[in-house]
C-alpha cells in the first residue's frame, strides 16, 4: 500500500462521544499531533456545520498551526480548506426546501419524541433530529432513534423526491438526494492533488459509508470504529482496511498509530 498523505475523519462517534467537543481521550490529541508531525494532513469530515467543526478542530490540534491543504468537509455537501477563502459547495437543500420538510415532519409527527439537533437553524444545506437525551446528557436513545427512522425515511423520500434521509450514530439527517460525504471526499482529492489511494478515512456509521466507498474502491485506507456488523462487512471488502478491537475515539487512536507504522514501512 502507498503511504498515507491525508486523513479525513468523522467527528461524532469517531473522535468524540455524546456530541461533546471536549469528550475525547488525551491519547487522541497526542496521536493527531504525532501524525501531523510526521507530515500527514488531518481533516474533519462530519455532517455538522463548518463553525462547529472548526471549534472541534482547534481543540484537537491545540496551538499548532493549520497546514495548507487541511480543512473541513461539512454537511455532506461542502468543503472548506483553511488556506482558501471560499468553500466548495457541491449541492444541498435550499432554505425553502428545508422549511417545507420541517413543516411536513411536524404536521405528521414523523419525528415524534425527537428534537431538532443543536444549532439546527445554522445548518446551510440540511436539517436533522436527535433524541432528547442527546441534548440533555450527551447520550443517544438508540431504540427511540431507530424506531423513528424507517417511517421518517420512507415518508419524506416519497413526499419530497429531492430529499434523502439517513441515520448517523446520533441523528436522523435530511439532506439533498445524491449529496453525501462522497462528493466532498472526491473534491478534496481533486483540489489538493492527493490521490484517493493515499487518503485514509475514519468513520463509524451509515452516513460515513459513501466516503468509505470512494476511498476504499480506489485503494485508500478505510478505518472503521463503529459496531454495525453489516457496515463492518462492507469495510472488510475493501483491500486496505483497519478495524481496531476498540471502537469509537480510542479506536481512532489505534487507527492513527496504524498509519504511523504503515508509513514507516
Amino acid at each position: 500500500m502507498k503511504q498515507i498523505k491525508s486523513i479525513l475523519a468523522d467527528a461524532d462517534g469517531t473522535l468524540i462521544e455524546g456530541g461533546k467537543f471536549h469528550n475525547f481521550p488525551e491519547e487522541l490529541k497526542r496521536a493527531i499531533a504525532d501524525i501531523r508531525s510526521d507530515g500527514v494532513l488531518f481533516n474533519l469530515a462530519s455532517g455538522r456545520p463548518f463553525f462547529e467543526q472548526e471549534i472541534l478542530y482547534d481543540l484537537l490540534i491545540g496551538d499548532e498551526n493549520k497546514n495548507p491543504q487541511e480543512g473541513i468537509l461539512y454537511e455532506g455537501s461542502s468543503l472548506k480548506l483553511f488556506d482558501r477563502d471560499e468553500p466548495f459547495v457541491l449541492g444541498g437543500l435550499t432554505k425553502e426546501q428545508v422549511q417545507d420538510i420541517k413543516t411536513f415532519i411536524t404536521k405528521h409527527n414523523l419525528c415524534d419524541g425527537l428534537v431538532p439537533q443543536s444549532n439546527n437553524e445554522k445548518y446551510e444545506t440540511q436539517t436533522g433530529y436527535v433524541t432528547p437525551t442527546f441534548i440533555s446528557d450527551g447520550k443517544t436513545d438508540s431504540v427511540l432513534l431507530q424506531s423513528r427512522f424507517p417511517a421518517t425515511k420512507d415518508t419524506i423520500e416519497s413526499q419530497f423526491p429531492y430529499a434523502e434521509v439517513s441515520m448517523s450514530a446520533d441523528a436522523i439527517d435530511v439532506f439533498a438526494r445524491g449529496v453525501t460525504k462522497a462528493k466532498p471526499t472526491a473534491k478534496y482529492s481533486q483540489v489538493t492533488g492527493i490521490p484517493l489511494d493515499q487518503i485514509a478515512v475514519f468513520g463509524d456509521s451509515g452516513n460515513d459509508m459513501p466516503m468509505f466507498e470512494v476511498v476504499g474502491k480506489e485503494g485508500g485506507l478505510t478505518v472503521y470504529v463503529g459496531t454495525n456488523p453489516e457496515q463492518e462487512e462492507t469495510i472488510r471488502s475493501y483491500k486496505h482496511h483497519f478495524i481496531p478491537e476498540q471502537r469509537g475515539p480510542l479506536g481512532a487512536v489505534k487507527g492513527i498509530e496504524y498509519i504511523l507504522k504503515l508509513n514507516k514501512e
